[in-house]
Formats: structure tokens, sequence, C-alpha cells
């Protein structure tokens, strides 16, 4: 059997500039005062429980980008326009900050060791290295899907620099070793 809880009533003493911010706030749903209340209590619960939890993160995450990446798509959409970095980076941005919010599963420190940051650390390195590498794809033809088709290229010389010198390193290792 489900509990009902009963609705209190509160009454608040509000700033000129809070009435107004709540006055102003916009949610999908929320038009009136007791509405956008009570959107705000939500997202400060979810808020405090994404602290230490992946999912609950990500999702914090993702709606706080979410105005923005409305924004983006409707004007992409009026534009006839789409940028996969952008697209790339607004579905990336979010798991890899929420990642980090979560932290290590525990602390496990026995003799000087942390098994746990070591797991954490492949994981972060994983999570990057996808990001990149969806970054590297865009690369792969002459003109890459953004609004300016040259702007992976004209970024892109770094980054091969440095790979090079990677794959020069890596291949020296390789020939050492008997």
């Amino acid at each position: 059997m489900q509990t009902v809880s009963k609705a209190t009533q509160l009454s608040v003493r509000l700033s000129s500039e809070d009435a107004e911010f709540i006055e102003a706030f916009e949610h999908d749903g929320a038009h009136s005062v007791s509405d956008k209340l009570r959107v705000l209590i939500q997202q400060a619960r979810l808020r405090e429980a994404s602290g230490r939890d992946y999912e609950a993160a990500v999702t914090l995450l993702r709606e706080l980008l979410e105005p923005a990446s409305h924004t983006i798509r409707s004007r992409e959409h009026q534009s006839r326009q789409r940028s996969e970095i952008i697209a790339d980076t607004l579905y990336w941005l979010p798991d890899l900050v929420a990642y980090l919010i979560a932290g290590p599963e525990r602390n496990t420190v026995r003799d000087g060791h942390a098994p746990e940051l070591l797991e954490f650390e492949a994981g972060l390195v994983q999570r990057i290295y996808r990001f990149v590498e969806a970054a590297l794809r865009l690369a792969v033809t002459a003109r890459a899907p953004c609004y300016d088709p040259g702007v992976i290229d004209r970024h892109l010389e770094g980054a091969l620099d440095l790979a090079r010198l990677v794959l020069d390193r890596t291949d020296r290792k390789h020939r050492e070793t008997p």
C-alpha cells in the first residue's frame, strides 16, 4: 500500500531578486510559483543524491545541459546545419564529469595500495579516449560534419604531432625489447 504524503502549505519571504527569479524561471509544466518551487526542490534533491552516484550525476548533468542542447538543436534545425563535434561533446562530457563526481568505488587502502584508484583511473582514461576517438573520426573525411568543415583539420596537427611522438617512443621500446 502506497502512502500519500499530505501537502504542507508554506509562507515565505523572498528578496525581490529571488521573487523575480522564481517568476522568470521556466521549466516544462511548471507555471505557478508552487510548481516552480517543487521543480527547484526536486532539482536540489537530485543534486544532493548525485554526490556519489554515477547515474544520478549523469542525469543531473544532462538536465543542466538540456537548455543549451535544446537551443543548439533548434538553431541547427532552423539553419539546416549540424555539428557532430558539438553533439559528441554534449554526449560524452556528462559521462566524463559524472564519473569524476562519483569518484572511486570505495576506500580499500591496504599495504599502501588502493586498487579502486587503479580501476577509477582506468575508467577515466577509457572515457577520455572514447571522446578523443569520436573527435578523430570527424577528421577521416576532408570535410568534417561540422558548421565549419575545416575546424577539425585546423586543430588536428598538434594532436597528430603528439601521436607521432608516442608512436616513435613505442616503436623504440618494441625494438629494444628482446
